[in-house]
């Protein structure tokens, strides 16, 4: 399964924010670190925003933030919110499709994909503790 450039640049922003000091940055910052467009990035700044993921203040002194602490941020609801339709194949028009039990493997692989994301948080991956990989803690 691949997740869209829409998602990728999400969770990059996402633990963009949970590494920082800074109480908000600027999008146009985050874009030049990441290497991303930053109108492309405000798009999707907007979008975590109405979900609830980050707050964004505009103006002097505005910028973007985590909206609440990373241990209550789920990777699984991020990737719902940005993928709110992730079939992994579309049938539509495939002649197979009265006679076939493919489409009902792979939503199962991907609830399987969504229960694995579902159990970790953005302090996991800010902390390295996925699968088993523990980071360094820092001095």
């Amino acid at each position: 399964m691949q997740l869209t450039r829409h998602t990728d640049y999400a969770l990059r922003l996402l633990i963009h924010l949970g590494s920082m000091a800074e109480p908000r940055i600027a999008i146009a910052e985050v874009a030049a670190a990441q290497g991303i467009s930053a109108t492309h990035l405000m798009k999707i700044a907007n979008g975590l925003a109405h979900a609830g993921f980050i707050e964004a203040l505009r103006g002097r002194g505005g910028g973007i933030r985590l909206a609440r602490d990373p241990a209550e941020i789920n990777l699984g609801a991020v990737l719902e919110a940005t993928e709110p339709r992730c079939a992994l194949v579309d049938c539509t028009g495939c002649r197979l499709a009265r006679h076939c039990s493919l489409p009902g493997v792979l939503d199962e692989a991907r609830r399987a994909f969504m229960a694995v994301l579902g159990r970790y948080t953005l302090a996991d991956v800010l902390r390295g503790r996925v699968a088993g990989i523990i980071a360094p803690v820092a001095a």
